[in-house]
């Protein structure tokens, strides 16, 4: 009996080459790339797509991807423009929504036209959703907020991915900052750290929603192989953290110091609205949902997660 088939679109990001990885053993993986040359792992199929094929009206193309989606088990949509890949300028703002919308109505109109559609659609999102929101608790419950300049985008990243609860389960994930050893948000919050110049960022008590590479990989899965589960999941860590208790906790793992405060006004001369995005903003996101639905995490805490981000160094030999 062939093994289930998952579809992933925008594997080539941290999330991506982590979650084929976590279906490689039990799944035949199919990731769309628009460079089938480059170099993919052995355990996956890539396939040449177009994001943008339905509004282009490529008939060709949209008849390649119903094909690939056809009897699928699930579809995994992470496919958009970096957010790391601009300053957050109209123009930078104006590629994160049309790659995303894009992306997702492409693939909407695809498995629309699938005999059997895929199972199910996980369907990314972020926890910009929510808006800059400061100390309050946020759930799965609460409504979009304001004070961040991709909220709006990803609302409508979310609305492009509705009507494919028509055809399939749907479970969106709003996701937190991803933590892994190779992923570019987590590099580059600790490079400060790692030259000595370690500090609170604006005030340092904005709450980051944060998330394992590991337990996303796990949670998609979970997801993928549950059926009474649908509707909308963040996709954090149980233990949402201030930047300060990060960056101290991560500093005394390097051994370096942890006393350079970088005010917010310095942030966004350097960043411009970056800074807000992706530094400043404070969300103190909460996985209900998974929770409810008896997701268990294997690292959930700060200290777990650092475990293995920073493991403790071993001493010397004699």
């Amino acid at each position: 009996m062939a093994a289930p088939a998952i579809v992933i679109a925008g594997a080539s990001g941290v999330i991506g080459r982590h979650l084929s990885a976590a279906f490689r053993d039990d799944y035949r993986v199919t990731v769309l790339t628009r460079r089938v040359e480059g170099v993919h792992p052995d355990w996956v199929t890539p396939l040449a797509w177009r994001p943008d094929a339905a509004r282009a009206g490529d008939e060709e193309a949209l008849s390649r991807l119903t094909s690939a989606l056809e009897g699928a088990a699930a579809l995994v949509n992470l496919a958009g423009t970096s957010i790391d890949d601009g300053r957050l300028g109209p123009a930078h703002v104006d590629r994160l929504l049309e790659s995303r919308v894009d992306s997702t109505t492409t693939l909407v109109t695809a498995m629309q036209r699938c005999r059997v559609a895929p199972g199910v659609v996980i369907q990314a999102s972020g926890t910009g959703y929510y808006g800059q929101r400061g100390d309050e608790p946020l759930t799965e419950d609460a409504g979009p907020g304001s004070g961040f300049v991709l909220t709006p985008v990803l609302q409508a990243w979310e609305a492009a991915a509705a009507p494919a609860a028509a055809r399939s389960r749907l479970c969106v994930l709003r996701i937190g900052v991803v933590l892994a050893r190779d992923a570019p948000a987590w590099q580059k919050l600790l490079m400060p750290t790692r030259l000595g110049l370690g500090g609170r960022l604006g005030r340092g008590t904005q709450w980051y929603a944060w998330i394992h590479a590991h337990d996303l990989s796990r949670a998609i899965r979970f997801l993928v192989e549950n059926d009474d589960c649908h509707g909308t999941f963040n996709a954090v860590a149980p233990e949402a953290v201030q930047q300060a208790r990060l960056g101290r906790a991560a500093a005394r793992r390097l051994r370096r110091p942890f006393w350079f405060p970088v005010p917010a006004w310095a942030l966004r001369l350097l960043l411009g609205r970056l800074a807000d995005g992706a530094l400043l903003q404070s969300a103190r996101v909460e996985p209900a949902h998974l929770l409810q639905c008896g997701f268990r995490f294997e690292r959930g805490s700060l200290e777990d997660a650092l475990d293995e981000l920073l493991p403790p160094r071993r001493a010397p030999r004699p």
